[in-house]
């Protein structure tokens, strides 16, 4: 990578933390990729070619438009900020093109894959107690990978059965305690409560620290494939399963909305395609007019 580039990039990293107030998650994910294009592009200047090229090779590798869409905002962004900052005089604008969204719908565990995953670990080890509660607890209130990590022991109200939910741009939300979830988190507790820390955060790693985005990940993906589920299986999986379950079994949308955390209700509409294709997919295996 150019050796000018790099300070720019550490300065703009800073910026989005400190000026912007980002997020940790979207800081790292903006100089993540700009760093990556930086390296493809050596130590040549940012040029419209150069980012048309980084781009078809995107494609190449089957890149999906939702991260390729990533890529763009985050070097546009950075460009921008150059232009402000560095007397650079890009045409932002020319590298702003159109990358048309795919309609993939999201993987969906069935309710039994799920028991299994969640049934799969050593309930006589902490570690595997540990792991059946976070697929439980991904399952059971659909939070994020990153809502889960930042979770406290004090955001769980047993009084009241719910559990507080730090989400996107620090918004709360209020999920209900369920009856499974419960008897996981006491599993879980009476092991942690022989731990000395002081760590307030509830999932532990195995060093007794706040656990980290990628230990969940690895934790779900073993599990899926020491079953034989799908090979994409990951934490989100089980967030998407949960609301297709509730919309299946008659939920209302907007209470579904109000469970993930959604701004828009938009966002929440795809679970009724995933429906629907779940309704086909019943049909044809089982009416018997086919």
């Amino acid at each position: 990578m150019n050796s000018v580039y790099k300070e720019l990039v550490d300065d703009y990293y800073d910026y989005t933390k400190l000026e912007l107030g980002l997020s940790p998650n979207s800081t790292s994910a903006y100089k993540s990729d700009i760093d990556k294009f930086l390296n493809y592009i050596g130590d040549e200047h940012i040029s419209l070619e150069g980012y048309i090229n980084f781009n078809k090779d995107l494609q190449k590798i089957g890149l999906a438009s939702s991260t390729r869409l990533r890529y763009q905002s985050s070097i546009v962004s950075f460009m921008t900020w150059l232009n402000e900052t560095q007397d650079e005089n890009f045409e932002v604008s020319k590298y702003i093109f159109s990358i048309s969204k795919t309609n993939k719908l999201p993987d969906i565990l069935s309710i039994e894959d799920v028991n299994n995953m969640i049934n799969s670990f050593d309930s006589n080890r902490l570690l595997g107690v540990r792991n059946s509660l976070i697929v439980e607890f991904l399952y059971s209130t659909a939070c994020r990978v990153t809502e889960l990590c930042e979770l406290k022991l004090s955001d769980v109200d047993y009084d009241q059965k719910t559990i507080k939910i730090l989400g996107k741009g620090s918004k709360t939300r209020i999920v209900p305690l369920g009856t499974y979830l419960t008897l996981k988190l006491d599993d879980y507790l009476s092991y942690r409560s022989q731990i000395k820390t002081t760590i307030p955060y509830l999932i532990l790693s195995k060093s007794n620290r706040k656990i980290d985005r990628t230990a969940v990940f690895r934790v779900v993906k073993k599990c899926a494939i020491a079953l034989g589920l799908k090979n994409d299986i990951h934490p989100h999986s089980l967030r998407h399963s949960a609301a297709t379950h509730m919309l299946e079994s008659g939920c209302d949308l907007r209470v579904i909305q109000e469970f993930l955390g959604h701004s828009s209700i938009s966002t929440t509409q795809i679970y009724t395609k995933i429906s629907s294709q779940h309704l086909l997919d019943i049909y044809n295996e089982t009416h018997p007019r086919l």
